[in-house]
């Protein structure tokens, strides 16, 4: 980190206070002022800052501190929002869906113990459009998730999920309009948008994971609010050190919070379920 203003205090500043008088009286009353008489006086009110400094009395602490905070430089990795807005889903979009990718995480919660996780990316279609499918690895009870993931814009939205056991689809959900993963387009602090998600649910088999009954036909909607709390968030986890858009957001419907920083080139980094301590911190990564 670069530090700006650092050095040992000055004395008082009064030594250039009547200098600093002059020079906005003649500002103030627009008084004609040569540029002999000009240089001089802006020579002795350098000189005196520079001697007798800037601090005391009613000054700043820092006499370069101008009120504005420069931005840090940090080494916790490239900056997230740095250069022109990466195309969504791309090899540097903080959600890239590039065929081949894999992310492995490590799960952990106030529960169960400790867990790794790989989830891929492979190409596919939805209704005859180019689409990303995102699965994960099966749990101790068979349990998989592949989900469906398309691009519109500047987003990445989810489309369409299917859970499977052993092999075998139990349950489809599709949305419509999709549920929303991120957006290129957060580059601001502060930023928040509330989005509805429809959805219907398809029960294809009895079991833990569709929890409905074969043929069941569900349909329902969710809101969810996203807001963006942090462009340049700095974050550790096994991985490594990054600086990422860290996003919260809030299912209003059945009341439940998410925290979620992304890096640009890699993805998703960190998830973090505040209420009941679940932790997902990013192991490894690979993207093509």
């Amino acid at each position: 980190m670069i530090a700006f203003g650092s050095g040992k205090p000055r004395p008082r500043y009064h030594v250039v206070t009547a200098l600093c008088s002059r020079l906005k009286d003649y500002c103030s009353r627009r008084l004609p002022l040569s540029r002999t008489s000009l240089a001089s006086a802006l020579s002795a009110a350098l000189t005196g800052c520079f001697c007798a400094g800037c601090v005391g009395g009613g000054a700043p602490a820092d006499p370069y501190d101008l009120g504005v905070k420069r931005p840090e430089i940090s080494s916790a990795g490239g900056g997230s929002l740095e250069g022109p807005l990466p195309d969504a889903g791309s090899r540097d979009s903080h959600f890239p869906l590039l065929d081949g990718a894999t992310w492995t995480y490590h799960h952990t919660n106030l529960v169960d113990a400790p867990w790794d996780e790989t989830d891929s990316v492979a190409l596919g279609e939805l209704d005859g459009n180019p689409a990303f499918v995102l699965e994960d690895e099966e749990d101790a009870q068979g349990e998989q998730t592949h989900s469906t993931h398309v691009i519109d814009g500047t987003r990445v939205y989810r489309a369409y999920k299917e859970i499977s056991v052993a092999d075998e689809v139990v349950v489809t959900t599709s949305y419509d309009p999709a549920f929303l993963r991120y957006d290129e387009a957060w580059i601001t602090s502060g930023t928040s948008v509330t989005l509805d998600d429809d959805w219907t649910q398809h029960c294809l088999v009895a079991s833990s994971a569709s929890s409905c009954a074969p043929g069941a036909v569900k349909p329902g909607s969710t809101t969810h609010r996203y807001t963006v709390l942090d462009v340049a968030a700095e974050i550790s986890v096994p991985a490594g050190d990054f600086t990422a858009v860290k996003i919260q957001r809030d299912n209003v419907t059945s009341p439940e919070t998410k925290l979620f920083w992304f890096v640009a080139g890699v993805g998703k980094v960190r998830e973090e379920n505040p209420e009941t301590g679940a932790v997902t911190e990013l192991s490894s990564y690979e993207i093509p």
